[in-house]
């Protein structure tokens, strides 16, 4: 995960987390931490389907970047339930997220983060390889000409 609890908490707040994580529960005061931690996995997954054909995932120390982005989209995950639906400003910062992830995916945008090395070994070299049988005409046959 590129997120944590503690991340959730310290950027929407602990009342705001518990009330979105505990629907059922409107006496609870502490996070469903299960809950919030299947929205930061699902977040971390729709992200890694972005990057992942260009950096080499699961990203061992994310950037700020991407901490953030996890948290906007689980918390718009933990707020789309069938008892209630995201605030227009969670829908507008889900987009914007996404807008970004494309943009990583187009290479438009740059993570400070390793590369993902093309498959099949060394990249110098790696292009298409043509073979064909040998040549009749050559500068050897044509000596004399």
């Amino acid at each position: 995960m590129y997120a944590t609890v503690t991340d959730m908490i310290a950027r929407f707040g602990e009342v705001q987390i518990v009330r979105l994580s505990n629907t059922e529960d409107r006496e609870a005061e502490t996070p469903n931490v299960e809950k919030v931690n299947t929205a930061l996995i699902d977040a971390t997954e729709l992200i890694n389907g972005y990057i992942r054909g260009r950096y080499l995932t699961p990203i061992a120390n994310p950037p700020k970047d991407m901490v953030r982005a996890t948290c906007i989209l689980a918390l718009y995950d933990l707020a789309n339930t069938e008892r209630s639906s995201p605030s227009e400003g969670m829908t507008k910062d889900r987009a914007e997220v996404i807008k970004w992830l494309e943009n990583i995916a187009k290479e438009i945008v740059h993570l400070d983060i390793q590369l993902a090395s093309p498959t099949g070994g060394n990249a110098v070299g790696s292009g298409p390889r043509i073979s064909d049988r040998e040549r009749i005409v050559t500068f050897e046959t044509l000596r004399g000409f």
